[in-house]
């Protein structure tokens, strides 16, 4: 099969054109690839303080709760008093 001159000059302007769309399609999968790259190293970033915050909050948590529970002790005391003085008062 032979083809004429502008046959050929039409494949290669076709090739080349291919080329080039090829060459972009490539710039903006490189461009994405940072996009996604940078993306994702900032969700690691704020992953990672997230943790963190999840840790403090934990350990803040924790230390209410005991508190709440000293407070609860010494209600109950202060409470089990009363009753004791005022069965006192009324004994006298």
């Amino acid at each position: 099969m032979n083809m004429s001159r502008d046959q050929c000059e039409s494949v290669a302007v076709s090739v080349e054109s291919l080329l080039n769309d090829a060459k972009r399609m490539q710039m903006q999968c490189r461009e994405r690839s940072e996009q996604l790259s940078r993306a994702a190293t900032q969700l690691r970033v704020e992953s990672a303080a997230l943790r963190e915050q999840c840790e403090t909050t934990q350990l803040d948590m924790a230390r209410l709760r005991r508190q709440l529970d000293e407070l609860m002790d010494t209600k109950s005391a202060f409470e089990a008093r009363e009753r004791q003085a005022r069965k006192l008062s009324k004994q006298l």
